[in-house]
């Protein structure tokens, strides 16, 4: 008798969420790994298998704090950059803009700019990072002979990558602000229509819900998930299933989706300037690419709900650590309650010594007079 067959019990509705542009999950963030791995997809086949060979021979990628920031940083960057002052409504008719505008404009600059400041210091520690790369001549040439080393524009070209990775979309703190001024002091100010024209479609979304800019991020999102959700979980850390998982190869797949989703992106945008091509049948080509690459990444998504099953229904190890190491401390302590009986049991001696008329022993169901209280009324 065979065991449920996991197609049957478990199947990420994968296509659905990469349509709806969205993940029903609350907040979070890719492991600084799968962000690596997916940025390498944007790298030259060279570039892509060096970030596989750092990977497997465990050479450390220079660390930043996180590169889901740099994501962030350059959503404020681009935002700055496509709403201009000329795109901007009340400045291309030549009415002059109004004091709300102007806040807006010059706030919207501070952040823009301060953005563009942390990316540059971002990239500069990122690609110069002497701790991660090779800098001298002999070092370089010894890590090209091991197939690891990044020249410095592929380090610049990773790190543009990592500025891709998939993210959900968050308002800006300062769309959170003036969401409040329009609902608390809008009516005072008079204020309320502008703001709110200002902060339309940019409230805050759904704890429970994961909206994404597009299609794709959605997928890349969910394949990285797979690739955090296998690689800590315990189960396989405990080696629980190294033979299954040794017929996969989870980095391997997630540069391959990677590459095939950024090429597809970037097919699809150049497809609109060529009407020769959209007829139908090679735009159906495409089509058939993204189906296949929806269900490679929900076979992935399978494998990591299973991992997930069985993580919930292993005992945790640091509750099974915490437990012996108790018992070792209490075992530990033997020696000192030994001593501590005999000392009570000498000091019990010497009282009786020094005072013959007690008992040697109480009898049995006795027990010993209790001091009686004071009288109140004897003081």
């Amino acid at each position: 008798m065979t065991g449920p067959d996991p197609e049957v019990h478990i199947d990420a509705p994968v296509r659905r969420w990469c349509d709806a542009r969205a993940i029903p999950m609350p907040r979070r963030e890719l492991s600084d790994e799968a962000a690596l791995l997916i940025a390498a997809g944007h790298l030259s086949p060279a570039g892509r298998e060096v970030v596989l060979n750092r990977f497997d021979t465990e050479r450390a990628f220079p660390d930043i704090g996180g590169y889901s920031k740099l994501r962030r940083l350059s959503r404020i960057a681009e935002h700055e950059a496509a709403s201009g002052a000329p795109a901007r409504p009340g400045w291309s008719d030549g009415a002059p803009p109004s004091p709300f505008q102007q806040a807006r404009s010059a706030a919207e600059a501070v952040r823009a700019a301060d953005a563009r400041r942390k990316l540059a210091g971002f990239r500069h520690a990122f690609t110069l990072n002497r701790l991660s790369f090779a800098a001298g001549v002999r070092a370089v040439r010894r890590a090209r002979k091991d197939a690891v080393h990044l020249d410095l524009d592929e380090r610049d070209a990773l790190f543009d990558a990592l500025c891709l990775t998939p993210l959900p979309v968050t308002p800006s703190a300062a769309a959170v602000a003036a969401r409040t001024v329009a609902r608390v002091a809008g009516p005072v100010l008079r204020l309320a229509p502008q703001v709110a024209g200002w902060v339309d479609g940019h409230g805050a979304p759904d704890e429970r819900l994961l909206i994404f800019e597009d299609r794709y991020d959605v997928l890349l999102f969910v394949a990285g998930l797979v690739y955090d959700k296998v690689t800590y979980s315990r189960s396989v850390s405990a080696g629980e299933f190294d033979e299954q998982l040794g017929q996969l190869d989870l980095p391997t797949d997630l540069v391959q989706i990677s590459a095939d989703v950024a090429q597809l992106k970037a097919v699809w945008g150049q497809l609109r300037y060529a009407p020769g091509l959209a007829d139908g049948t090679r735009s159906g080509e495409l089509d058939k690419v993204w189906d296949e690459l929806v269900d490679r990444v929900t076979a992935l998504t399978r494998v990591g709900d299973l991992v997930d099953v069985a993580d919930a229904k292993r005992p945790r190890r640091m509750s099974i650590e915490s437990i012996d190491q108790q018992i070792h401390e209490l075992v530990t302590r033997s020696g000192e309650r030994e001593i501590s009986t005999q000392s009570a049991r000498r000091v019990a001696g010497q009282i009786m010594g020094a005072k013959g008329d007690l008992p040697r022993a109480l009898p049995d169901g006795a027990r010993p007079a209790l001091p009686q209280p004071r009288d109140q009324d004897a003081r």
